[in-house]
């Protein structure tokens, strides 16, 4: 605290500003350094909301868990509770000049208020997408908080809930708001997946923005950023990563390159790291180095998870390509393993042993790093109870009769989320029939005749079809949502079906048949190309359903008890539970859990999909309950909601992830209710047109608006200048894009928002190619439209447009493979690889000849295939060749690979060749260097000779030169001898 003496002797006290923290249980006060801190409340709660009222000195705290407001003095002192508010508080705010204190609840999708004595609670906005992190500014009457729908939003609305409007839509997660009243500027905390946080921050109309990524600069996400670590002022790369020449930034250590992996056969590169491949017929072994042949086991191939390989230790359990070997030697984690990396919905392989989870678009990733959650409205569950139809919550709570029919026997049930219409078949009324989701509306659709049988339904949601199982007639039916153009699509080999399912992206139906060949099967969606899936131990398979994050099949054996899934073509069966769950008679899945309805007890079931662990049955009236359904946006993907009633939307409507999303055209801004449009002027000013909200009273026969910001018009002063205004603008003669705006200089024409002009004549803005447009994926393209444009995911992925993700057309059977060829998926694609044996593009195979002819150095040469026990001679896939006239192999390799036994990459072949060429060079110089050095010496030998022969004239050293000659000594004069060489 400080003090400041003024001119006219007045004292001012400056309070130093301070931290308020919720910390463990406690709320903590501090300096801004982080010192001097101490404890001002406890006991407030481990999860909590907190803000202050400075002129009156008081905290104001919400425990979470408890959902209590509680207050205290800033001291500590009077601490007492305010109100209970109820459980799923998401945000608190405190607004110091009308003495009023709002909350948002996530789980309500409202913003409430009441006085800060605790009294006058009211609802200020409903209908809100999951709102939280509620702040204000009191001086402006701004309230902002943030929207977690389907895309994460922040929102900004009077403290009236009058008026409200998205100041900015933001493709990553927020997780934190804060206002700077001085600056009149909004921060904010987002984390996208798979990247770093960041603080971002905009004025309250959404413009200004600045983004700041909070990074470590010892990871390769640190570009171009220089830490000063230890004041050092230098970049710090973790391991794998080194720095560039400028040492401005990490680059990635090829390890690969540098032959110093380790890796037996083959090595992959990735970004500060590197794992070790094998070819096909290869096992990589636990010690991720090492490649062997697959050779059978002797005793343990039965406990391994995968599979097992003999070697000289013994036989070792190994697992697929991406997964681990855990401790007990026998089970695998991994995206290829049974749990699937333990993710959700995606699993996304790093690198051996190291990967991570990804959710769809929709769902929000959890903070344990493998749960998905859905964003939007709250799933609840709609079944048919034989007696009735009933919603419940998804735990079995807040059950609701939607419709009642005593003398039917209601099995078969499905729901529309374009019209909120649902459908339902009663197999004694003999007739299928629709009811509205508020009750209200009833409809018969179509008798299915005297000798039917209607068991199931399954609604197309896109091409909006209905098709339902007839166990009477032993066939499958199809006809419009309103029962026109009716069909029978299958009846043949059909017995007694039972369960059915629809799927429109993969454009696949799949039915139940409970005759005397039980079985799950599929076709197309018109009849066509129809394969058994599943029919090994099948009894009485009476439910299916369909898990379209994970594209997986489930279904429920009523006789044996069990519930089993496997994906979509039938391979990769799992058994999820025997018979804990009694006489499963349906199926349902969600999210990571799967509801079942169990004719045992008649009771509705709920357990983890992924492994059937912890059956629990739900708290709800059940009398015989049958088939359930999900109602959630999300659970039937592809749904345009704009084509009914145009979403409830008055302007422009766009369908996104089972959503309708509102928006307005320029000149306009959407009302509270997220639906309607209104004029800005009629906003701002409140002349001509009466809020709802406001309240009236008669005074002298004229309305009048009771509002201080609102001017004060009578309903005749209101008429004239309406009129006035409405001849203004008829004769402008404004284009058809353009609207008629009121001005103080008098009626001019302004070009809607998407258009561009003087509004006379107004041309459309290609977003697209001027950048305007806000398709952040890669995966994803921008379409232009008349005013407009909307995002689409590219061919190859799914989504809405700004979440895209890859299409398994493998998985789905989408792609165009012939029937001896592997299907091989990619990011957007496929490829289609012909299989042993067989030769061609991929998209047409043909049996490999046994015996090839090819013309080599003039002469003609037989290529024979090589006898099985060389099937692994050739590595990455190299078809091996048998040279008859040479006794040897040759292998022919894929493209991108070299050598012998094609072992080595384009890039390992290119580092061989300059090493072999190296080494050719060094030989030429050190033999040139050697044949100079003997060259010297012959020509110093050869001077030496003549010089000793001129100058001592000893003739005998010249015997050495020439095959004969005479030499004298010249240290016996008198004497003379004669030497003869031999000429050998």
């Amino acid at each position: 605290m400080s003090k400041e003496t003024l001119l006219n002797n007045s004292t001012c006290i400056f309070i130093l500003p301070f931290l308020l923290i919720g910390l463990g249980n406690a709320i903590l006060r501090m300096k801004l350094d982080g010192g001097g801190q101490e404890r001002v409340v406890s006991g407030v709660g481990k999860s909590m909301l907190l803000d202050f009222h400075f002129k009156a000195g008081r905290l104001y705290w919400i425990n979470t868990h408890s959902g209590v407001l509680s207050q205290a003095d800033l001291d500590g002192t009077n601490k007492k509770k305010v109100l209970s508010l109820g459980k799923g508080i998401s945000g608190l705010a405190v607004d110091w000049i009308e003495n009023k204190i709002f909350w948002s609840s996530r789980k309500r999708g409202t913003i409430q208020r009441v006085d800060s004595d605790g009294k006058n609670k009211t609802t200020v906005l409903r209908n809100l997408s999951q709102p939280s992190s509620l702040a204000i500014d009191a001086n402006e009457r701004f309230l902002f908080w943030l929207s977690a729908g389907v895309t994460p939003s922040i929102q900004r609305s009077d403290t009236a809930g009058r008026v409200r409007t998205t100041v900015l839509k933001v493709p990553d997660r927020l997780l934190a708001l804060a206002v700077d009243a001085v600056d009149r500027r909004l921060f904010w905390v987002q984390q996208g997946s798979g990247k770093p946080g960041a603080l971002g921050s905009c004025d309250y109309n959404g413009n200004l923005i600045n983004v700041v990524t909070v990074c470590d600069p010892q990871t390769d996400d640190c570009m171009s950023v220089c830490s000063s670590l230890g004041g050092s002022g230098q970049c710090n790369c973790r391991k794998g990563f080194t720095l560039n020449k400028q040492g401005g930034y990490c680059e990635d250590i090829n390890e690969c390159a540098l032959w110093n992996h380790g890796c037996s056969l083959g090595c992959e590169n990735i970004p500060g790291s590197y794992f070790c491949t094998c070819p096909e017929g290869y096992l990589l072994l636990p010690d991720t180095k090492t490649c062997r042949e697959i050779q059978p086991c002797v005793e343990n191939a039965t406990l391994c998870d995968h599979a097992c390989t003999h070697t000289q230790e013994g036989d070792v359990c190994v697992c697929p390509v991406g997964s681990v070997l855990q401790p007990d030697g026998h089970s695998c984690k991994g995206c290829l393993s049974a749990d699937g990396g333990g993710c959700s919905q995606v699993c996304v392989t790093l690198s051996p042993g190291r990967w991570e989870c990804e959710c769809q678009p929709g769902y929000q990733l959890q903070p344990d790093g493998q749960q998905c959650k859905a964003t939007g409205p709250p799933a609840f569950l709609l079944f048919a109870n034989g007696v009735d139809i009933r919603s419940v919550s998804m735990d079995g709570s807040g059950s609701r009769m939607l419709l009642e029919d005593p003398e039917g026997s209601l099995r078969a049930v499905d729901y529309d989320p374009v019209q909120s219409m649902v459908y339902f078949a009663s197999p004694e009324r003999k007739q299928i029939e629709r009811i509205s989701m508020d009750g209200e509306s009833r409809e018969l659709l179509l008798s299915t005749g005297p000798d039917s049988s209607p068991e199931g339904l399954a609604l197309d949601w896109v091409n909006r079809k209905l098709y339902w199982t007839d166990r009477g007639s032993s066939s499958i039916c199809r006809s419009g949502l309103d029962g026109q153009d009716r069909e029978m699509l299958i009846f043949k080999k059909l017995l007694k079906p039972q369960g059915i399912a629809v799927h429109p992206q993969a454009q696949k139906l799949f039915w139940t048949d409970v005759g005397g060949h039980p079985a799950v099967e599929r076709s197309r969606l018109d009849g066509l190309g129809r394969e058994v899936l599943v029919s090994a131990g099948l009894v009485t398979p009476s439910g299916l359903a369909l898990d379209f994050s994970s594209q997986r099949l489930y279904w429920s054996d009523l006789t044996t008890g069990v519930i089993e899934s496997a994906r979509m073509d039938g391979s990769d069966r799992r058994t999820l539970t025997q018979n804990q769950v009694g006489r499963p008679f349906a199926v349902a899945v969600f999210e990571d859990t799967l509801w079942v309805s169990n004719w045992g007890d008649n009771q509705l079931y709920r357990l983890n999909k992924k492994t059937g662990h912890s059956p629990e049955p739900l708290s709800v009236e059940s009398v015989h309950p049958a088939a359930i359904v999900i109602i959630h946006p999300l659970n039937k993907p592809g749904a345009d909601i704009c084509l009914h009633g145009n979403g409830g939307c008055s302007q422009l409507c766009e369908s996104r992830l089972g959503l309708a999303q509102c928006s307005c055209h320029s000149q306009h801004i959407l009302s509270a209710d997220g639906k309607t449009c209104l004029s800005k002027k009629t906003s701002s000013t409140g002349q001509c047109c009466k809020p709802a909200a406001f309240t009236e009273k008669m005074v002298s026969g004229t309305v009048t608006v009771i509002s201080v910001r609102y001017s004060i018009l009578n309903t005749s002063e209101a008429y004239i200048a309406l009129s006035a205004d409405q001849d203004k603008c008829f004769s402008l003669s404004c284009d058809v894009n353009a609207q008629c705006v009121l001005e103080d200089t008098g009626a001019v024409c302004r070009c809607l928002s998407g258009f561009t002009g003087d509004g006379q004549i107004c041309v459309d803005i290609d977003e697209c190619t001027v950048g305007f447009a806000e398709c952040v994926s890669v995966r994803s393209e921008c379409v232009n439209t008349a005013g407009g444009y909307f995002c689409q995911c590219r061919s190859g992925f799914s989504g809405d447009g700004h979440h895209c993700i890859d299409i398994d057309e493998c998985r789905l059977e989408m792609h165009s493979c012939d029937i001896n060829a592997e299907c091989l998926n990619t990011q957007g694609h496929y490829e289609c690889r012909c299989r042993d044996g067989f030769s061609g593009s991929g998209f047409n195979c043909h049996a490999a000849s046994s015996v090839i002819v090819t013309i080599m150095n003039y002469s003609i040469m037989k290529l024979l295939s090589c006898p099985s026990s060389y099937d692994s001679y050739c590595l990455y896939n190299g078809v091996c060749f048998y040279f008859p006239e040479m006794d040897s192999y040759g292998c022919n390799c894929m493209p991108g690979y070299m050598g012998e036994r094609c072992q080595f990459s384009d890039l390992e072949w290119w580092e061989l060749q300059q090493a072999e060429q190296e080494k050719r060079r060094n030989m030429v110089i050190t033999v040139c260097v050697a044949l100079l050095i003997l060259l010297l010496a012959i020509t110093a030998s050869t001077i030496f000779c003549y010089r000793l022969e001129t100058l001592a004239g000893l003739e005998m050293y010249r015997c050495w030169l020439f095959p004969c000659c005479v030499c004298v000594n010249s240290d016996h004069t008198a004497g003379v001898k004669l030497f003869i060489r031999s000429a050998h």
